[in-house]
C-alpha cells in the first residue's frame, strides 16, 4: 500500500460478478495490446489516489486487478474462514542454508548474509522462468485498492513468468496454460516491456546482480533512484519512507538474489524510522520476524520475512489509529484495527519450464 492509484468507479470484484471471464480476458488484451514508448516502462503503474493501493505482484496475474485474476483462473476461496487460521495450500520450504533463529535486526541480517554467501550464484537466464505461489486476503465487503471490510476471504494464485518477460503461464481448472505476455510492448521492437517497481529502474538479473550488496552503498544507489524518479510516490518521496517502500516493493516483486536480500534488509536495520518486528503472523497462519514503519500517521506496513529461512515471506497493512483519507475519487474511512492489505507468499523460486516446482 506504499504506492497510490486512482480508484475506478466500479471495483474488480463488481466487474467479476458483472461481466463473465471470456469478456474480461478479451478486455485485457484490449487494454494491453497498445505500444507503448519505451521510457515508460519506468514509470510507476500507478497514479495518486486519496486510497492506499492494493499491491500487486509484478511476476503475476496475466493484468491487474481481482476480476481480471478471476478471467485468467487462478483459484478463489470466499466466505467466512479465519484470516489467522491454517494455511490454505502448503507453503513450500525455501532452498538454502539456514544458520540460526533470527530474534533480532542484526541477527537477521547476519545469517542471511552467511547464508547468501555459503550459496550458489544467482542469475538465471532469460528463458527460464519466475514461480511464484501468492496468498492474499479478499473482502465480501468488496475492494477497491485495500480491503473495505473484514478479511473473511483468500485468494491463491500460482504463475510462471519467464525471465524475459515474453510469456506467461498460469493454472486454469487444474491444467497448465501458456500464454505470450500480456503486458504493454515497445513502439520500437514490439516485444513486451518488463514492469519495474516504484524506485528501481529495472529489475533484470542483469541490473540486480551488478548492485552494491553492502548496505551503506546500497542505500545510496536507492536515494539515487529515488531522486531520480521523475514522479516520486510515497510519503516523504526520496526521504526515509521513500527508501522503505522502494525496498518493500522490490521485496513484493521481484525474485532476488540472495546476497541483494540480504543488503536490503541491512538497508532496513540501520534505519532509524524503521521498527523490527520479533513476531508477526502472515496470512497463511506462520509466524515471522519483520520491519514495520508507520505512513502518514495511521498505516502500519510491516514487512514479514521468515527467521529460519530469511526469505520474504508477505506483508499486513494495518490502521494504527482512525483516519479518513479525501481525494478526487471520494473519501475513505478507515477504523483502528482495520487490516488493509494482507499478502503470503507461499512459494518462489527459478525453474527451467512452466509448471515446474522450485
Amino acid at each position: 500500500m506504499n504506492q497510490i492509484r486512482r480508484i475506478a468507479a466500479i471495483s474488480d470484484a463488481d466487474a467479476a460478478r458483472l461481466v463473465g471471464g471470456d469478456a474480461l480476458a478479451e478486455l485485457g488484451r484490449q487494454i494491453v495490446a497498445t505500444g507503448v514508448p519505451e521510457h515508460s516502462a519506468r514509470r510507476s503503474a500507478f497514479s495518486r489516489s486519496a486510497f492506499p493501493a492494493s499491491r500487486t505482484w509484478l511476476f503475476g496475474a496475466p493484468f491487474v486487478g481481482l476480476a481480471a485474476a478471476v478471467a485468467a483462473g487462478i483459484i478463489v476461496w470466499s466466505g467466512h474462514s479465519a484470516p489467522t487460521g491454517p494455511p490454505v495450500g502448503k507453503p513450500r520450504p525455501s532452498a538454502g542454508h539456514s544458520f540460526r533463529l533470527a530474534g533480532s535486526a542484526d541477527q537477521l541480517v547476519d545469517y542471511a548474509t552467511l547464508a547468501a554467501a555459503a550459496g550458489p550464484a544467482f542469475n538465471p537466464g532469460p528463458h527460464q522462468w519466475v514461480y511464484t505461489d501468492v496468498l492474499r486476503a479478499t473482502s465480501s465487503a468488496g475492494a477497491g485498492g485495500y480491503l473495505k471490510g473484514r478479511p473473511d476471504g483468500r485468494m491463491e494464485q500460482r504463475t510462471w513468468t519467464r525471465v524475459d518477460y515474453q510469456k506467461y503461464a498460469y493454472l486454469k481448472n487444474g491444467k497448465l496454460v501458456i500464454t505470450t505476455s500480456n503486458v504493454p510492448r515497445s513502439a520500437k521492437t514490439g516485444r513486451a516491456v518488463r514492469p519495474v517497481p516504484f524506485g528501481w529502474p529495472s529489475v533484470s538479473y542483469r541490473y540486480l546482480n551488478s548492485l552494491p550488496t553492502s548496505p551503506a552503498r546500497l542505500l545510496a544507489v536507492i536515494k539515487a533512484n529515488l531522486k531520480a524518479q521523475q514522479d516520486p510516490i510515497g510519503a516523504e518521496g526520496a526521504g526515509h519512507l521513500g527508501v522503505f517502500n522502494a525496498v518493500q516493493t522490490l521485496l513484493q516483486n521481484t525474485v532476488l538474489p540472495p546476497r541483494l536480500l540480504a543488503g536490503l534488509y541491512g538497508v532496513l536495520a540501520r534505519d532509524p524510522g524503521v521498527r523490527f518486528e520479533r513476531s508477526v503472523t502472515d496470512l497463511a497462519g506462520r509466524t515471522g520476524v519483520g520491519f514495520s514503519t508507520v505512513q502518514e500517521g495511521y498505516l502500519k506496513e510491516q514487512i514479514v520475512i521468515n527467521p529460519k529461512t530469511y526469505a520474504y515471506m508477505g506483508y499486513v497493512d494495518v490502521a494504527v489509529r482512525a483516519h479518513s483519507s479525501t481525494g478526487l475519487d471520494g473519501t475513505a474511512h478507515f477504523h483502528k484495527g482495520q487490516i488493509l492489505g494482507w499478502e503470503a507468499l507461499l512459494g518462489s523460486g527459478i525453474v527451467r519450464h512452466p509448471g515446474q516446482l522450485p
